[in-house]
């Protein structure tokens, strides 16, 4: 059956008369709290007892949750892990575990995976996060910079092979160099010898 808004307004007020809550009232003819709020007030004229009964109601319903899903809605206001940890008076492996469940319901289990993979290498990822971020890379730079870091593995190899070798003929240089300097030295003394 369907009320007219008048009709409507007159059974909130009864029901408010009743000593229903908002919440009972809104089952009932299934309308907002704020409009049941509005309809009562201006009945009453009493704006704060209206919203008074609205918080109170839900302090009450909060005091009825469990601490499970009291964790929950703290996360869906955005509250901090610890701050959880400490209203709540849970230990923090509890308010870790809790947290997995709701991301996972918010689908952003991937998130828990990936942090439960990463467990003591997390800074490390971060800081990579943050200087691909900075740097603006996507994922063919990352690919290039991969291969090409192979590439500089490689060629740093080639420059040590290079090296030594260069090393060597260097030594063999100088040694070429020391037997130049002993038979010059010899010849300039068959220099001064006269033939017979």
């Amino acid at each position: 059956m369907l009320l007219s808004k008048k009709e409507k307004e007159k059974l909130v007020i009864q029901l408010a008369n009743e000593g229903k809550t908002i919440r009972e009232i809104a089952k009932i003819v299934h309308m907002s709290f704020r409009d049941i709020c509005k309809i009562i007030n201006k009945e009453t004229g009493d704006e704060d007892s209206s919203q008074q009964k609205i918080e109170q109601e839900k302090q009450n319903k909060w005091k009825s949750l469990s601490p499970y899903a009291r964790a929950f809605q703290m996360f869906k206001d955005k509250k901090i892990l610890a701050d959880v940890a400490i209203e709540l008076d849970i230990k923090s492996s509890t308010v870790l575990d809790i947290y997995s469940d709701y991301l996972m319901l918010t689908r952003m289990n991937i998130l828990v995976k990936v942090y439960a993979e990463l467990k003591n290498d997390f800074p490390l990822f971060l800081h990579l996060f943050r200087r691909i971020k900075k740097e603006r890379l996507n994922k063919q730079n990352i690919t290039e910079l991969l291969q090409n870091q192979n590439k500089l593995l490689d060629l740093n190899e080639q420059v040590s092979y290079y090296n030594n070798h260069l090393y060597l003929l260097k030594s063999k240089k100088y040694n070429l160099e020391q037997e130049i300097q002993r038979l010059q030295s010899r010849i300039d003394n068959y220099d001064g010898i006269n033939p017979l």
